[in-house]
């Protein structure tokens, strides 16, 4: 059971640092209650934090021509400031994978969860995407070809929490474009560990859920060398590549004296049962010296373990400490000094709330000292992922944080998060008047808001962050969540106002909203819908009630609640086994599920002039994914179109003021958007990365969209207008057929003129007429001036 309440992405507790010592207590005894919900990192291949492979990617996908207006703009959190567990300074995302150029120490490749590959050439100062063009921007692992420092391979697919990714990637030009050389069924969905034999590039070795595999020709070809489990982790013998080394996860290590065509499982000294994951670092300096932690059952540390003789034999360390508990499937990482075979790094959790984050042994693993906030200076974030060290001993690190850099061994740590963005947003708010600020929760780096309309959001409660909202009638009240439905009001302080939800199975994260039509009224969901009426009330906690009973989640959780405007008893939820119910009376609830698919059900969003007209999206990803009921759910109208198989609708918005709506779908590989009731959908072009998306808002006042997405932060848009009515019947015919090819040649005719009328998407950047234009074009044809 861990002790706190607000424990982050795995537990990084969130207890912010400009609380009082009593509010910081208080909320470690509530964590006692509430350690029986396992708070964590999110559950792997939880579907919030899943994204999907862009269908039909090709590499000149990465700079194709703008299919958007150019309206897209990250608006943060780059940094997040005042990140409580970061030292109350700044985070940037997290991160899996660090890669320092061999040949340049102020070039350095992170890898981030799912934001994509980010490159550094001053040392972590300043920091650039790479891949957001990118067909996934999910990630497990990177290295550099040690012969060719231009010549960059990223893996997709985070392996400790089974974000599938879409094969293995190489840049020749030191990241700029980038060709899927490995499929998914060639080197699997998730990646651990890439090496590159630095005497032959034609030979790489890569492991992660397919389990170990290599090629001999450069990628054309790849052969499975350990295959029917995962491997967790491979080390490679620089100075004699033909020697190396597969940690196989819950079976063992094995080793291989002829480059990976044959493999021998190595036991003396280590143990053959209660293993998981398995952890692997060779020393540089002396490459028959290895370290090794192996994970059990419980997310512990089985056991640390040394070898001198390169495998042959292995001798425990029993006094590491139990670094990695208890999230060691999750944080668990070590790399030895690149000169010094004795000392060795080690990365877990973090010590204030766990057993150590950052620990490091100068005498070969004899005695260990945490070193995560040294007396030099400096502290890095909780839950630890990667460590690399440069070709100047410098020791990199990459956490839920983002990513460190020690300059002195570990005395001190220097914060590089100035400009990472790779925030993991689960939800946005949006200020009721102020569209500068904006409020979001997100992956272990809690809830950040944006108050100053700049780049930079200070944190405003740590840990994990879920839904949360502004009060409409009093915006310096908001509501936030952590994990598993914690409620708090932030109003002056910090208040948790959870409700009596304790005993009900609830979503990791869980819905809250707040009532359109009373600012007081909250919503959450559990099993089951609460509610409280007077959620302002500081006289005494607010009250909660439960309006429905568990048959509305019909034995899964709830993901969504939506509220009618107008009509605040009529109530629409969606569950995680893809069920809809509905209520006009905040009473009786009726199952609205008949005719859609049993997939989970991902949003529901309501009209705000007719409570009885709803559309809803599911995790599926073919078939039916968006729907439309006009008469309360009884009936649905597949809305799906053209949107592609392969992309789950995660997040849905409809601009009510068209006939047609227009709709927007947040997938896991990006945004799509549709003008003609769902017939054809267009996707966002190079201006939007093809990240998860996790919510989306729109502001009608100001005709903005915001998107918070999972790896690259929060982005803002101006809404897009749909073309005139007929806009197809560019030679303005009236015979039938209306639509001719006539029409393509007057479209042309005018785009090559350059005018107006062919500005189809109302465009007003620079250059107007761009090749959405033309798909604009194509999607009022298609839709057949309807």
């Amino acid at each position: 059971m861990l002790l706190v309440l607000l424990a982050g992405c795995a537990s990084s507790s969130s207890i912010p640092g400009d609380f009082t010592e009593e509010e910081r207590e208080a909320m470690e005894r509530e964590g006692e209650k509430e350690g029986e919900m396992e708070m964590g990192p999110p559950p792997p291949g939880y579907w919030r934090i899943v994204g999907d492979a862009v269908p039909g990617w090709q590499p000149r996908d990465m700079h194709k021509p703008t299919d958007g207006p150019g309206i897209w703009t990250m608006i943060g959190p780059r940094p997040m400031t005042n990140e409580y567990w970061s030292g109350n300074a700044n985070a940037g995302g997290r991160t899996v994978g660090i890669a320092v150029d061999p040949t340049n120490a102020s070039i350095v490749y992170a890898a981030t969860a799912s934001g994509g590959v980010w490159k550094t050439t001053n040392a972590g100062t300043t920091w650039v995407p790479m891949t957001d063009e990118l067909s996934i921007l999910t990630h497990g692992a990177i290295t550099i070809d040690p012969s060719n420092h231009n010549t960059i391979y990223a893996g997709t697919g985070e392996y400790t929490q089974n974000s599938g990714g879409d094969g293995l990637f190489r840049s020749t030009d030191a990241g700029v474009n980038w060709t899927r050389i490995g499929t998914t069924a060639q080197v699997g969905v998730t990646s651990s560990r890439i090496y590159v034999d630095p005497t032959n590039p034609l030979v790489i070795h890569a492991t992660g859920s397919i389990g170990y595999v290599r090629s001999t020709d450069g990628g054309a070809t790849w052969s499975t060398r350990l295959g029917g489990a995962r491997c967790s982790d491979m080390a490679l013998n620089a100075s004699s590549p033909q020697t190396l080394y597969i940690a196989r996860h819950g079976d063992g290590i094995y080793r291989s004296t002829d480059g990976g065509t044959t493999l021998t499982k190595l036991t003396n000294g280590l143990p053959t049962t209660g293993l998981n994951r398995i952890i692997l670092v060779i020393s540089k300096s002396n490459p028959s010296v290895l370290y090794t932690s192996i994970i059990n059952s419980s997310s512990g540390l089985l056991g640390a373990y040394k070898t001198i003789d390169g495998g042959t034999t292995w001798t425990q360390l029993t006094n590491t400490p139990n670094f990695p508990s208890p999230q060691g499937s999750y944080d668990c990482c070590m790399a030895v000094d690149p000169v010094n075979p004795d000392i060795c790094y080690a990365g877990g959790v973090f010590p204030s709330y766990a057993v150590a984050g950052v620990i490091k042994t100068t005498n070969g693993g004899a005695s260990w000292t945490d070193i995560s906030v040294p007396p030099g200076g400096g502290q890095v974030h909780p839950d630890q992922q990667t460590m690399a060290f440069g070709p100047d001993g410098t020791l990199w690190v990459g956490n839920d944080g983002g990513v460190w850099k020690s300059t002195t061994a570990g005395n001190s740590w220097i914060n590089c998060n100035s400009t990472l963005g790779a925030t993991q947003h689960y939800q946005v708010a949006l200020h009721p008047t102020d569209q500068s600020r904006v409020i979001g929760g997100t992956q272990d780096n809690g809830t950040a808001a944006r108050d100053l309309g700049t780049d930079s959001w200070p944190q405003i409660l740590a840990g994990d962050g879920g839904f949360c909202c502004y009060d409409r009638t009093t915006p310096t009240r908001r509501y936030v969540t952590y994990v598993y439905l914690a409620v708090y009001r932030i109003s002056g302080g910090t208040t948790n106002i959870s409700g009596p939800w304790s005993s009900d199975t609830v979503n990791f994260i869980a819905p809250l909203v707040m009532d359109p039509n009373v600012s007081t009224t909250l919503l959450g969901g559990t099993n089951r819908v609460w509610r409280t009426t007077n959620a302002s009330n500081t006289a005494a906690l607010p009250t909660w009630t439960a309006i429905s009973t568990t048959s509305v989640a019909a034995g899964g959780t709830l993901n969504a609640i939506a509220v009618a405007k107008g009509a605040s008893n009529t109530i629409y939820t969606g569950s995680s086994t893809g069920k809809v119910y509905a209520t006009s009376d905040a009473a009786i609830w009726n199952d609205r599920s008949v005719g859609l698919p049993a997939s989970s059900i991902a949003d529901v969003i309501v009209s705000p002039t007719a409570p009885a007209t709803l559309y809803v999206s599911n995790n599926a990803t073919s078939a039916g994914r968006v729907f439309r009921s006009d008469n309360s759910g009884t009936t649905w109208t597949d809305k799906t179109g053209t949107l592609p198989a392969g992309v789950r609708a995660k997040a849905l918005e409809i601009d009510w003021r068209f006939t047609p709506p227009v709709m927007y779908v947040g997938t896991g590989a990006g945004m799509y958007w549709s003008f003609n009731d769902g017939l054809t959908w267009t996707k966002d072009g190079t201006d939007f990365p093809n990240v998860n998306v996790g919510d989306i808002q729109i502001d009608r006042v100001n005709n903005t969209m915001t998107v918070g997405t999972y790896g690259r932060g929060v982005w803002r848009a101006n809404l897009l207008t749909p073309p005139a009515a007929c806009y197809a019947n560019c030679d303005n015919s009236t015979s039938a057929p209306v639509l001719t090819a006539n029409d393509f040649q007057c479209f042309l005719n005018a785009y090559a003129s350059g005018q107006s009328y062919a500005n189809c998407d109302g465009s007003t950047s620079v250059p107007i007429l761009t090749a959405n234009d033309f798909q604009c074009f194509l999607n009022a044809y298609a839709a057949g001036c309807t």
